[in-house]
């Protein structure tokens, strides 16, 4: 692997995955699709991570990931194609299914090798650049499809398909293979049988993953709807993109400067409770204020910052608990109940919007609240403990 590379291919991917994203609302309501139905889509899609993340991990330890990165991103990049070229909506279900069982592939595989190809002790380093490098993609995406989306909408599909090909490209050329390893997982392999895996982990660990669940529900129904309760108050969509714009140039600062300098603290299980109590005073507070645009421009860039140290810090918690030789296959895991939580997160959060926005961002807050008191309930691992010992 081209260790600056891999970075500027976590970057390409966060800026093709979020490009449509700013007019997607727009691009439904043309549709004459109810506000829920935008909760359906994005659940649809994470649907399709879900069912297809443990396979592509499992696939990829007999295989080798390369080949099933670029299969991710052929999947994908078709996916988008069809969403410019029809309207149908059975069939843009489809396609939205289809794409996310691309991008299963490609954040499932490009992540486990990450972790896989990082010496333990300057993981939390590149974890922490993987997600600044994220979320330079997500900004400069925001940005641009903002200004954009004032003169075109699904010709963002298309673009998101033709970037797709320098995406495969540079992985093609860019990744190197990394060894197969001996199969240790059952012949007949799917999703429900992938989970028996987690009878051999710590039950700490599977606490540990529920909560991510909820934690996810929360991060994805933000991320979702405050885009559309900016446009529902008024705003054009070129605020959206300004708005995103500062949450991206916020939380690449938390990543390249403040997780670095807090990286031994991180993988913490009690500095994570304490990050999902202090997220969800920091969401009640914003939803309060009427001028919103003065809140997520003041007291939520508090809430974008401890999410991307909350982000690097979970990530590195789990990289330290499990072997390598099972770290494929836990990804995979790990992504299916991050998946879990947003295929909940928009279908819950779509109805209760739709009903009253105000009571979303309340389900949130007590999404944060219940993940805090499982985290509570949770001792760090043998190994991570040993780690931790070790490294003192």
């Amino acid at each position: 692997m081209k260790t600056k590379m891999i970075y500027i291919i976590f970057l390409l991917q966060a800026f093709i995955f979020t490009l449509s994203n700013v007019i997607t609302p727009q691009f439904l309501m043309g549709l004459h699709l109810e506000k829920y139905y935008f909760g359906y889509f994005s659940a649809i899609w994470s649907f399709g991570m879900l069912i297809s993340s443990p396979i592509w991990g499992k696939l990829a330890t007999q295989y080798g990931k390369k080949k099933f990165v670029i299969l991710g991103i052929i999947i994908y990049g078709t996916s988008q194609l069809g969403f410019y070229l029809f309207d149908n909506i059975i069939l843009l279900a489809i396609l939205r299914l289809t794409s996310g069982i691309g991008v299963g592939a490609i954040v499932t595989l490009l992540l486990s090798y990450l972790i896989l190809h990082t010496a333990p002790e300057q993981r939390a380093n590149a974890l922490s650049k993987r997600m600044a490098f994220l979320t330079i993609g997500v900004t400069i995406s925001y940005t641009l499809s903002g200004y954009i989306g004032l003169v075109l909408t699904k010709e963002l599909f298309l673009i998101q398909s033709l970037l797709s090909i320098i995406f495969a490209l540079m992985v093609m050329i860019f990744i190197d293979k990394d060894k197969v390893q001996a199969c240790i997982y059952p012949k007949q392999f799917n999703m429900f049988n992938s989970l028996k895996f987690l009878k051999s982990m710590d039950k700490s660990l599977i606490i540990f993953l529920f909560s991510i669940t909820l934690t996810t529900m929360t991060f994805t129904n933000l991320e979702k709807f405050i885009d559309l309760y900016i446009i529902d108050k008024g705003y054009e969509v070129s605020v959206v993109g300004n708005v995103q714009m500062v949450f991206g140039i916020v939380l690449i600062i938390t990543n390249l400067i403040f997780v670095p300098k807090l990286k031994k603290y991180l993988g913490n299980i009690y500095v994570l409770q304490t990050i999902t109590v202090m997220m969800s005073i920091i969401i009640m507070i914003t939803f309060m204020d009427n001028e919103i645009l003065v809140s997520l421009y003041s007291i939520f860039l508090g809430y974008i910052v401890l999410k991307g140290i909350y982000v690097t810090s979970e990530q590195l918690y789990l990289s330290k608990a499990i072997e390598p030789e099972k770290m494929n296959i836990f990804v995979g895991i790990r992504q299916s109940f991050t998946c879990l939580g947003m295929i909940l997160g928009p279908i819950i959060g779509g109805h209760i919007y739709a009903y009253n926005p105000m009571n979303l961002f309340q389900f949130n807050i007590l999404c944060l609240l219940i993940s805090s008191v499982m985290i509570s309930y949770i001792k760090l691992s043998p190994r991570v403990q040993t780690e931790i010992q070790y490294s003192k």
